[in-house]
């Protein structure tokens, strides 16, 4: 009886047992999942340094011409500093960078002799040396001081004339001709005494007649000249504003009357529209060496926008032309001729477009020696008014006369050589003398009006010129955001 009761516990410490070990598993395993663990954090990434665009930087490039003009009178000596202003605008895509009028500063360089005009000279009594200076220009000024630039020494110093198309009627050719020379002449004789410069002119007058005298760089003087390096346009706004040459003004007793403003005449609403396109020649020309058909080109050097304000015609572009006539000047005075055109249009990024272009305009030295008509045909000026040497020869005929005051006389007589003629002529005490230095005169005089020969017509490279020509089809490019520069908007025609 004891035992069972005894086996009857062991039975239920087993069964025990048992049910504890259920219950510790059942208590070790769950139904729930187990929160997901978050991934390892990668390692920072650490950004490259910014690329620089692959866009070259906006520069005035290497042999870009610049034209410029001295703003007063230095004297003609090796290392003087002169002051010129620009005479045109200067682009870079298509935006302006130098406007008209800019201060630029150099030194002469050098002096070449001109042996031509002084051997002419002397034959008016003038014994001086005749120089040309070249001008070296080291730096554009701006606001914040000047800029330096790279280029070669200039050799001009010539006055620049810009020769505009006259229209004429053919059919009274000779007799506008020499009307409109009589208007030329009373307005050069106005403007002599009126505009600013008189005494500088009245004392050139003087040293004309002087055997010897100082040489001067004239106000208005001009060289073009090309770069020998890139100028960089940031550095140009970095240094502020370019500064402006401002002219003196002469002074007014009575305010000027305002003229009414004519309407301007846009591709738009123009009957007959046109553009006018300012190039550079990359081709030389001269009447000398040129002939009909020979290939020219030149290069658009400011943007030509649309009435709508789009880009017609990028900076940059080509034209490409032809020489249409020929002569070169012979002697007795004859002056050459020249006549060009272009007939397609080649821009940056496309296929050439045909065109009708002719020259309207042209930025050349020596223009005081050309004309242009409305045809853009480009020849010399006469040498001379006919009259010149029949006035000295009645002049010189006079000193014969022996009713008269001999002093007086002989006086008038003697205009040939300078004032050493005059002198000699007024001291001698001879008519026959005074005579002969008068008539010497009137033998110069037709030997430089007639017998030598006459003025070439050259266009060296980097001359500017107008080209008038019809508007094309379609504009290049539509404007970007914002607005265009009033600059740029003169140019829509």
């Amino acid at each position: 009886m004891r035992l069972n009761e005894k086996h009857r516990e062991l039975t239920l410490a087993g069964i025990a047992l048992t049910l504890a070990g259920i219950a510790g598993a059942a208590s070790a395993q769950t139904l729930h999942t187990r929160p997901i663990q978050p991934p390892p954090a990668p390692p920072p990434v650490i950004a490259p340094p910014p690329v620089a665009s692959s866009a070259p930087p906006a520069v005035l490039a290497k042999g870009s011409y610049l034209s410029v003009a001295s703003t007063r009178v230095y004297p003609m000596k090796q290392g003087t500093p002169i002051e010129a202003r620009l005479l045109a605008p200067i682009y870079v895509n298509n935006a302006l960078v130098l406007p008209s009028g800019t201060l630029l500063h150099g030194r002469v360089d050098a002096l070449t002799p001109d042996k031509v005009a002084r051997r002419w000279a002397k034959l008016n009594g003038d014994f001086t040396p005749i120089h040309h200076p070249m001008v070296r220009f080291d730096a554009v000024e701006t606001s914040g001081g000047p800029v330096a630039i790279r280029a070669d020494a200039a050799q001009a110093g010539l006055p620049m004339v810009n020769l505009r198309a006259t229209t004429g009627n053919k059919r009274h050719a000779l007799l506008m001709r020499a009307w409109n020379g009589m208007k030329q002449r009373i307005s050069d004789t106005k403007n002599y005494f009126t505009s600013p410069g008189l005494g500088n002119r009245l004392k050139l007058a003087f040293y004309q007649q002087l055997p010897y005298h100082p040489e001067q760089i004239n106000a208005g003087s001009t060289w073009s000249f090309p770069l020998s390096g890139d100028l960089a346009v940031s550095k140009l706004e970095a240094a502020g504003q370019p500064k402006i040459y401002t002219a003196p003004q002469k002074k007014q007793k009575k305010p000027a009357r305002q003229k009414p403003a004519k309407p301007v005449t846009t591709a738009a609403s123009g009957a007959n529209p046109h553009w006018l396109i300012h190039a550079e020649l990359e081709t030389p020309v001269n009447s000398r060496s040129a002939k009909a058909g020979d290939a020219i080109q030149a290069r658009v050097v400011e943007p030509v926008y649309d009435a709508q304000h789009h880009l017609a015609i990028p900076q940059g572009s080509t034209l490409l032309g032809r020489v249409t006539s020929s002569k070169s000047a012979r002697s007795f005075g004859r002056n050459g001729h020249l006549r060009f055109s272009f007939q397609k249009l080649k821009l940056p990024a496309g296929p050439a477009q045909e065109v009708q272009g002719s020259v309207t305009g042209a930025m050349a030295s020596g223009g005081k020696q050309m004309n242009m008509d409305a045809e853009g045909n480009v020849s010399g000026k006469n040498n001379g008014s006919v009259l010149a040497p029949i006035a000295l020869g009645l002049l010189a005929g006079h000193a014969l006369d022996t009713d008269g005051n001999m002093t007086a006389q002989t006086g008038v007589a003697s205009n040939g050589f300078g004032a050493v003629g005059r002198i000699v002529g007024l001291t001698a005490g001879s008519r026959s003398l005074a005579a002969g230095i008068g008539f010497y005169a009137v033998g110069l005089t037709i030997t430089q009006t007639w017998l030598r020969d006459g003025h070439q017509i050259v266009f060296p490279q980097g001359t500017r010129i107008d080209i008038d020509t019809a508007p094309l089809t379609e504009p290049i490019l539509k404007p970007q955001v914002g607005e265009i520069p009033s600059a740029a908007k003169d140019h829509a025609r």
